[in-house]
Order: C-alpha cells, then structure tokens, then sequence
C-alpha cells in the first residue's frame, strides 16, 4: 500500500500544533530568556523524533491511521500529568467559586457528549481525517459544513472561560485553554470510540480544544486581571 502522503501531512500540523502550544505553556517557566533557543531547539527536535516515528509505524501497519491516533493519546497523558502539576502548585490561589462552576460545566459536557448516547451503544462510527470539515467546506464552498465544528468550540467555550476566572495568572493563557481543551476532547473521543458511543470524530478534538482557548481569550478581553495589590 502507497504511503499516504496527503493524511500524514494534516496529522503532522495537528501535532505541530500540540507541540507549539505545548512550547508556549512551557516557556514561560523559564528561568531566563537566555534558555529561549535551547528549549526552541529541543521542541523541534522531539517534534521531528515523534513524526519520524509516527510515521515509520503509520507505514509499518499499512497506513493505519489509528495507530497516529493512539500516539495523540500518548502525548495527551503527558499532557495531562503537566496541566495537574500546574493546577496542584497554583492550587493556593485558586478561587472556589469559579472551580465549582468549572466542575458542573465539565459534568455537563460529559453528558452531552457521553451520557445522552448510551442508546447509541454498538454504533460506532470513525472519523479520522484532520480539518475534514474546513477542507471540505473550503473546497466545495458550502461553509454550512462548518456548523457542526462551531457548535463544538461553542460547547467547550464555558471551559476556557471558567478556567481563566480560577485566578492562577498561567490559567489566563490561552495555550493552557488549548492544551486543557485538547485533554479534555481526546478523552471524550477515546471513550466514545472504545465504548462504541457514536461517533469519534478528530475534527471534534481540534474544534473542542480551539472553543476552550477562545474562551480564554475572551475572559482576558472582557475581564481583564486586576493587578495585585502593593503592599
């Protein structure tokens, strides 16, 4: 079987995305600006390393596109250990209210993305084209098909929201707002594609992941911080 180029491609800008937001979140605990090009270095480097691998074992298993996506969730669990690093040292200056509402929205996304669709049961259906949805829409010029991812980044767009309002100054970025999106979508996915609930579409993790970090810009633009007090 021919390589596919053209799908390896849109997997390659998904994870180059991951990384660069994942570059961001990590450069602003620098110690100095100084270890800028050396960290800089080391992200291209890893990135490079995972997409060589990714796609000798891509070929290796026929152009098996799962196996690019259980290497997302691999990279998603490292993820998701550095967002509870993040969230356990910042955990003395995080509002009770804000992270209240955070867990209710949460719980309300996993209903309406796992809870309504337990009749679905055994009727999987799998989706696993990067940007399917803009290709599609751009390329026929029925942007109609866009709806569906919209209404995506509107339903994670109270995550990003809430997320800035827990007070941690890191959790106003909106790289953190991606990364926590992009966690949070991947495990979503993964459990409606091994439990068989509907649909694991991959442009539902990018469109999820991109309505939380809007969500963050938008508190940053509405409700801008206060500055700390001067004692």
């Amino acid at each position: 079987m021919a390589f596919d180029f053209n799908l390896f491609f849109l997997w390659a800008i998904l994870y180059l995305l991951g990384y660069l937001a994942t570059f961001a979140a990590v450069r602003h605990n620098l110690s100095s600006r100084r270890m800028l090009p050396a960290l800089t270095a080391a992200f291209l480097f890893l990135y490079l390393c995972a997409m060589v691998f990714s796609g000798l074992l891509y070929q290796y298993f026929g152009d098996d596109v799962m196996v690019l996506y259980w290497i997302l969730v691999c990279y998603v669990l490292g993820l998701a250990a550095y967002l509870v690093r993040l969230l356990w040292r910042d955990r003395a200056e995080i509002s009770r209210q804000p992270l209240l509402f955070l867990f209710a929205n949460l719980a309300m996304v996993l209903y309406i993305t796992l809870g309504s669709r337990l009749s679905d049961m055994y009727s999987r259906e799998v989706r696993m084209v990067p940007f399917q949805n803009l290709i599609l829409a751009v390329s026929t010029g029925n942007f109609s098909i866009l709806n569906h991812s919209i209404l995506n980044m509107l339903l994670f767009l109270p995550t990003g929201i809430l997320l800035a309002l827990l007070g941690p100054r890191r959790m106003r970025r909106v790289e953190i707002g991606f990364l926590l999106g992009l966690v949070l979508s991947v495990a979503i996915e993964t459990v409606q594609l091994t439990a068989k609930l509907g649909t694991c579409d991959l442009d539902d993790i990018i469109s999820n992941a991109l309505g939380a970090a809007v969500g963050v810009l938008l508190c940053n633009l509405l409700i801008p911080r206060r500055p700390a007090r001067r004692h």
